[in-house]
């Protein structure tokens, strides 16, 4: 119990980080005061440094995505799943809450100017197609799920696997965060649209980043049965 404890306010920290950091950074893009390049390192750093910080003790997982992900490809027992789930969405939250207070507000509380979305994931129909936008969620999380499996949770890559997760992150915002967000991770999106109140096309990310994690687990089952130790040992779960 003490230790999922830990585990559970490591998920909480780092999520908060995440969104607080990457959300942060994304709604500075909308103002123009910070550029794509900046969102894409503000969110892969952060999503590296809690793996950095946490990895020892939760996974740092920090994404229900990567958590569902995990669990089918045999990485975390199940019974952390729904923990780590609630503990992920309320460090999300938080943040979003916490950004709320932070950028322009008027007398009766609502968000005003650029910094109304509080860095929300929002599909751009301009320039894709919600199908299109679900595709690249989808797509997106498959690659990072798959790059978490194959080096953190798979003892491979030593020190540099955090970074290799967190540039996962860093192109996809490079490639498609100006199309979708990039978010990859349903905290990502939620903690935002709770704080801002702006849940256009949220199912998107709801569903495609689920699917794409799903995939590479069960992909990963496939391709490397029998070669690795599961997370859950590596934090004493």
């Amino acid at each position: 119990m003490q230790n999922m404890s830990k585990a559970l306010i490591a998920e909480f920290i780092g999520t908060f980080g995440l969104i607080f950091f990457g959300g942060g950074a994304a709604a500075m893009v909308t103002t123009g005061h910070a550029g794509l390049l900046d969102a894409a390192l503000a969110n892969g750093l952060a999503v590296a440094i809690a793996i950095f910080v946490f990895g020892d003790i939760s996974g740092g997982l920090v994404n229900p995505a990567i958590t569902l992900g995990a669990a089918v490809a045999g990485k975390l027992p199940p019974a952390r799943i729904l923990p780590y789930i609630a503990a992920q969405i309320a460090g999300g939250i938080v943040a979003g809450l916490i950004l709320g207070f932070i950028f322009a507000h008027d007398h009766s509380g609502t968000h005003v100017g650029p910094y109304g979305d509080l860095g929300a994931t929002l599909i751009n129909t301009k320039l894709t197609t919600l199908t299109g936008g679900f595709v690249l969620e989808m797509i997106g999380t498959f690659f990072l799920m798959s790059t978490v499996l194959h080096t953190a949770m798979s003892d491979r890559a030593g020190v540099m696997a955090p970074l290799a997760i967190g540039l996962t992150i860093s192109i996809s915002v490079m490639f498609f965060g100006g199309l979708t967000g990039a978010s990859l991770n349903p905290a990502r999106t939620i903690g935002p649209a709770v704080a801002s109140g702006v849940y256009t096309h949220i199912w998107v990310y709801l569903v495609a980043t689920p699917v794409g994690a799903i995939a590479a687990g069960l992909l990963y089952r496939v391709m490397r049965a029998g070669k690795t130790v599961p997370v859950a040992e590596a934090v004493g779960a």
